[in-house]
């Protein structure tokens, strides 16, 4: 039996909505970092609600035609004109869900980033992507200028690629990540030794500033934090001591300052 089939459907769509806790949510953590298919998996169902709302979100918010309501019910009175809007809305937001929850069942493999705290979505898209021999990126580092006015532009903030020859490590180039409500980044990098590095990064939409901090996972460190515009993330497997200086020297050259670690 295949590693993510041991988890039932359910919980990944949960997972995707941000409704596992506990137990349960550290399960599906672990198995996304740990099995390609399973990621696949969640992609297709994140791809899948991001269309939905791209497609349906506007109709929800569109008054439903007199002419319809007289030819379904006679002239409506006023008084019931409102809640007969409500129910249509919410009858067309249960049917996407549905919808969306079908479209789920099907893997679909594509470049999709579940909804998850700001280290583990970098976690898991450098899980993903690193390991891909031919397709780790979207836009090789050859095209450098329309890679970065490209991400910049679909992540909703100017953001300027990093130049980290000088820490060893050589740009390959970047994708485009969907999350649920937000375009995000991902930009690789390798060193000599063909280690692979990644920095994921997507709008700070609640303007919440954080410093430098780190979290594990396995062999992965990523070092994050928030400025007033971006959230951002360094991926890599190596030391906490290393992923610090690393960090550091991205950080000074993104934010323009010396970094601090929380502690």
């Amino acid at each position: 039996m295949k590693m993510f089939e041991t988890v039932e459907n359910w919980a990944l769509h949960a997972f995707a909505d941000g409704e596992l806790e506990g137990e349960d949510k550290k399960a599906v953590e672990k198995l996304l970092l740990e099995n390609e298919e399973a990621r696949k998996a969640l992609a297709a169902i994140i791809y899948q609600k991001s269309e939905l709302h791209k497609a349906f979100d506007g109709t929800l918010e569109e008054l439903i035609p007199a002419s319809l309501l007289t030819a379904a019910y006679g002239r409506p009175s006023m008084r019931i004109l409102p809640y007969l809007v409500a129910a249509c809305a919410i009858g067309l937001f249960l049917i996407g869900g549905s919808v969306g929850w079908l479209a789920g069942q099907n893997n679909v493999n594509s470049g999709q980033i579940l909804t998850a705290s700001l280290a583990q979505r970098a976690l898991i898209a450098h899980a993903n992507y690193s390991a891909e021999p031919r397709h780790a990126v979207e836009v090789a580092a050859s095209d450098k200028v329309h890679l970065q006015a490209w991400l910049s532009k679909r992540v909703g903030s100017d953001f300027t690629i990093p130049d980290l020859q000088s820490d060893g490590y050589t740009l390959l180039g970047g994708r485009l990540l969907a999350e649920s409500n937000a375009p995000a980044g991902q930009l690789m990098y390798e060193n000599a030794d063909k280690q692979r590095m990644t920095i994921f990064f997507s709008a700070n939409t609640d303007g919440k500033l954080a410093d430098l901090k780190l979290e594990n996972k396995d062999k992965l460190v990523t070092c994050f934090w928030r400025d007033a515009k971006l959230a951002m993330a360094v991926t890599a497997d190596m030391s906490n001591d290393q992923m610090k200086a690393l960090g550091s020297s991205i950080f000074a050259q993104v934010e323009g300052k010396h970094g601090v670690y929380e502690r």
